[in-house]
C-alpha cells in the first residue's frame, strides 16, 4: 500500500497495512536536529520537509501559501511587512506583532476586498505532488482564524458579540478567498484540504453556539460544499482545544475528519472514537505538554501504542501529535513516537477490534 493509498483508506475508513502518520508541521529547527543539520531553515522549505518526512517514515504532508511582502524596517532592523489580508506587522524572525488593521473601525470593514489570488502559488504543492510519494494535504484558513488574525484575537471575540454583522461580511469574503486557493491547490495537484480553524480554549468554544451559527459553521458547510463540487476530495478540520460542544455540526457541516483532539484540553480519544470514529476521520492527539516535551521515550512508546489501540480499530485513525513537531521536542522522543506507531502489530488491532 503507498503512502497516498494509506491516507485515503484511513480517511475513508478502510483498511489499512500500518498505521497512517505525519505532521502537520515539523519545526525548521527541530527537523535540522532529526536530520543532522545542514538543511534551510526557512518556512516550508521542500528540501528539508521532504527529508525529514522521509526520516520518520511519514505519510503525509501539510503545505500552504500565505502571501506577504516587505513594505520596511523598524530601527531595530525587523521586517514590516503587509499580509494579503490586508494587516501589517513586525516580524523579528522569532514572533510577529501586528501594527495595522485593514481598515480604520471595524463599522468601516465594509470597504474591505477579498484578497488577491493572483499573489497565491500552488508551486510548493505541485513539487511534493509530483517529487513524493506523499499524501499532500493543502492548507486553508477558516472564517475564524484568518478574521481574528486580521484584527487580533480580543477584538474579534469582542466584535462577533457586537458587531456580528461586520465580522459575518468578514468572514464570507474571506471563504471566497480561501475556496479560490483550495481550487488553486487542487489544481497543483493536492490530494485533500485542510482548514485550519482554532475555534476553542481548553474549556471550550470560543464564542457562545449562537453566534457560532452566525459567523463560522455557514462558511465552513458553504466551503466544503464549494469545494467537493470543484473536486470530490477529503477535507480535515484543524482546531486546538476542547470542542466536545462543536462535535455534531463539524459532522453535520461535512468534515472528513478532525486533527488536534489535545488531550490536555479533555479530548478524550477513546470516547471521541465510541461516539464519532464512524463518521470523521481522527487525527493526532499525542500530547504535547508532557508526554512529547518531557516524558521519556518509554513514555512516549506506550502512549502511541495505547492511543492506537484506542482509536485505530475499524481504521479512521492517522496518527500525530496534537500540532505540530515543535523545537522543544527531544529528538529521542519524536523518533520513539513513529517508531512505535512504524512497528505496531495491525493483527493485534484487528483482533481486539473483532472482539
Amino acid at each position: 500500500m503507498t503512502k497516498r493509498e494509506r491516507i485515503y483508506n484511513a480517511l475513508a475508513h478502510r483498511p489499512v497495512d500500518q498505521i497512517p502518520k505525519g505532521e502537520l508541521a515539523v519545526s525548521p529547527i527541530f527537523a535540522n536536529k532529526l536530520l543532522g543539520g545542514g538543511y534551510s531553515e526557512e518556512f516550508q522549505d521542500f528540501e528539508r520537509e521532504a527529508a525529514v518526512r522521509e526520516l520518520l517514515h511519514m505519510d503525509f504532508i501539510n503545505v500552504g501559501d500565505w502571501p506577504a511582502w516587505r513594505i520596511g524596517t523598524t530601527e531595530k532592523g525587523e521586517g514590516i511587512y503587509k499580509s494579503n489580508y490586508g494587516e501589517t506587522y513586525i516580524d523579528n524572525g522569532v514572533s510577529k506583532h501586528m501594527i495595522g488593521l485593514p481598515f480604520e473601525s471595524i463599522e468601516e470593514s465594509d470597504s474591505y476586498e477579498i484578497p488577491d489570488i493572483r499573489r497565491v502559488s500552488g508551486e510548493l504543492i505541485r513539487r511534493f505532488a509530483q517529487e513524493t510519494d506523499l499524501f499532500v494535504f493543502a492548507q486553508i484558513g477558516g472564517p475564524i482564524s484568518m478574521v481574528n488574525e486580521m484584527i487580533g484575537m480580543e477584538d474579534y471575540m469582542v466584535y462577533s458579540l457586537t458587531n456580528t454583522e461586520e465580522i459575518r461580511s468578514l468572514a464570507e469574503k474571506i471563504m471566497v478567498y480561501e475556496v479560490q486557493k483550495a481550487k488553486l491547490f487542487l489544481d497543483s495537484g493536492a490530494n485533500g484540504i485542510l482548514m485550519a480553524d482554532d475555534m476553542a480554549f481548553n474549556s471550550g468554544l470560543f464564542l457562545p453556539p449562537h453566534i457560532m451559527e452566525e459567523v463560522a459553521y455557514p462558511f465552513y458547510e458553504e466551503a466544503i460544499r464549494a469545494i467537493k463540487a470543484y473536486k470530490d476530495v477529503p477535507i480535515v478540520l484543524h482546531t486546538d482545544g476542547n470542542i466536545t460542544l462543536a462535535l455534531d455540526r463539524i459532522v453535520e457541516l461535512g468534515f472528513d475528519g478532525i486533527q488536534s483532539l489535545q488531550p490536555s484540553a479533555g479530548m478524550d480519544i477513546r470516547k471521541v472514537k465510541e461516539t464519532y470514529g464512524e463518521k470523521l476521520c481522527l487525527i493526532g492527539n499525542i500530547d504535547l505538554d508532557y508526554i512529547m516535551t518531557f516524558g521519556t521515550p518509554q513514555e512516549v512508546k506506550e502512549t502511541v501504542e495505547t492511543t492506537i489501540r484506542q482509536a485505530a480499530g475499524g481504521s479512521g485513525f492517522i496518527l500525530s501529535t496534537c500540532n505540530i513537531l515543535v523545537d522543544i521536542i527531544p529528538p529521542e522522543n519524536a523518533i520513539a513516537m513513529y517508531e512505535a506507531a512504524e512497528a505496531f502489530d495491525m493483527r493485534e488491532l484487528e483482533e481486539s477490534h473483532a472482539d
